[in-house]
């Protein structure tokens, strides 16, 4: 069960991914991989929705079982049979369950004559209290909070003596406490949620391998959980589940830390918001673009009226203040090229640009200002515009791929997804010799629908 959580994990992955090429820096001589000592919150939100038509199902076929048979009252010489003639009604509300359930009361006497038939309907209002500790113990207690004789039996026969209240109590106590166990034990037996929670946690145990054509790894450790309580809906109830912790990417796949071994801890809340922010520490070794950036560029012809350059055998690299881009260049210079400038960040317009850039041509081992036509007119101005990057544009098209995978998804684990991508921008960043550490900050509402309590299990 990873395919969901690696979905948008993978998704946020290749935001980055996209903003390190469109900045284009690479190491000419690998350097060990620096260890990132930054730490900074991840918050991921789920709204579910839990469908309470599955909820109901999973109560009404617990109730169903539990009044199978019949029971004999000795000392009046009865059989009682009890039934539900229809559906249980279920509602969620902050921590409680109210189940509403119709008994059909059945009452038979073997006279000498015949045998005698009496039948009632009691309804009985039941109230489930559960609770989650810190440490994932979920407890229930379904108590009887209400009921009433809708119809009570009657059974009378010249000559007998026939207690029908005693039946009748004899009838809801006996019912009271079959259902009240069997809602118990439905919850128990489909909401096993610390076992689960345990083996889902196991994911996190390793760096997520994110894309095989880079070197590309995400590590998270969630640190806490929280809860709120249940807002009930007509036809679903709606709650929230927050995942607090750290999430790092990196170049190089990092030692792997054991989170399954302990949950995180787990708190009631009301202060969840509805959305993610999710963060991730990138430390991006520039030598890992260079083959998507061979990609984008390599091949490329320049033209000043008729003048020309093509560019080919790109690599990149940086230092703490500057980057460049080197690049082979024939056609009306043979050479190499090599643009340098300092990398911004313009927060307003969500993209990177080149500031103070510099172009030099280098031609027999002797390095010169590059030509005017190719430094200050029309080439100077595509080449300006290649190393711009909008990070805001990439979302529409990032969108189109979380649909494909969510429907994906849903067809083949059955549980219904929708993830809303928000905004996506970095919070800072910093250059270091052949790589860049930056925090990318994206924002997504995330939705799940739980169609009854084993789906629990399932996320």
């Amino acid at each position: 069960m990873h395919s969901h959580q690696k979905l948008f994990i993978s998704l946020l992955l290749f935001t980055m991914l996209l903003w390190a090429c469109g900045s284009k820096k690479e190491l000419p001589v690998a350097l060990k991989p620096a260890n990132i000592v930054k730490n900074f919150q991840t918050d991921l939100v789920i709204n579910y929705r839990l469908d309470k038509t599955g909820i109901r199902d999973t109560f009404n076929n617990a109730i169903n079982d539990a009044f199978k048979g019949s029971f004999d009252l000795a000392e009046y010489d009865v059989k009682i049979s009890l039934s539900k003639p229809k559906d249980a009604n279920v509602e969620i509300e902050g921590k409680s369950m109210l189940v509403v359930v119709p008994v059909a009361v059945q009452v038979t006497k073997k006279t000498f004559l015949t045998d005698l038939n009496a039948k009632g309907v009691l309804e009985m209002s039941f109230i489930t209290d559960t609770d989650i500790d810190s440490l994932w113990n979920f407890k229930t207690l379904t108590k009887l909070s209400h009921h009433r004789w809708v119809e009570k039996p009657k059974l009378s026969i010249a000559g007998l003596n026939i207690p029908i209240e005693a039946i009748s109590n004899f009838a809801l106590n006996k019912s009271k406490t079959m259902i009240e166990t069997s809602i118990d034990q439905a919850v128990k037996d489909n909401f096993t949620l610390k076992s689960k929670m345990k083996e889902n946690m196991t994911m996190f145990d390793q760096p997520f391998r994110l894309d095989t054509s880079l070197s590309a790894w995400l590590s998270i450790k969630p640190e806490e959980f929280r809860l709120n309580k249940v807002i009930n809906n007509r036809f679903s109830a709606l709650g929230k589940i927050q995942i607090k912790g750290v999430s790092t990417f990196t170049t190089y796949k990092p030692a792997p830390f054991k989170v399954s071994d302990k949950l995180p801890k787990i708190f009631w809340s009301e202060a969840i918001p509805d959305s993610s922010i999710f963060r991730v520490v990138a430390d991006i070794k520039t030598m890992d673009i260079n083959p998507v950036i061979n990609a984008n560029l390599n091949g490329k012809t320049f033209s000043e009226g008729d003048k020309s350059i093509t560019l080919s055998n790109i690599v990149t690299n940086c230092d703490y203040e500057y980057f460049r881009v080197v690049s082979d260049v024939s056609g009306t210079v043979n050479g190499t090229l090599i643009i340098k400038g300092k990398p911004k960040y313009d927060a307003l317009k969500n993209e990177f640009y080149m500031e103070d850039v510099d172009m030099d041509i280098k031609t027999k081992n002797v390095i010169h200002k590059a030509a005017a036509w190719i430094a200050q007119g029309k080439i100077r101005k595509e080449l300006e515009s290649k190393l711009r990057f909008s990070v805001q544009s990439f979302l529409s098209e990032a969108q189109k791929n979380i649909d494909t995978q969510l429907k994906t998804f849903k067809d083949k684990y059955d549980i219904e997804m929708k993830l809303g991508l928000g905004s996506a921008d970095v919070e800072n960043f910093e250059l270091k010799p052949g790589q860049i550490e930056a925090v990318l900050k994206t924002k997504f509402h995330l939705e799940m629908r739980i169609k009854d309590f084993k789906s629990f299990g399932k996320f």
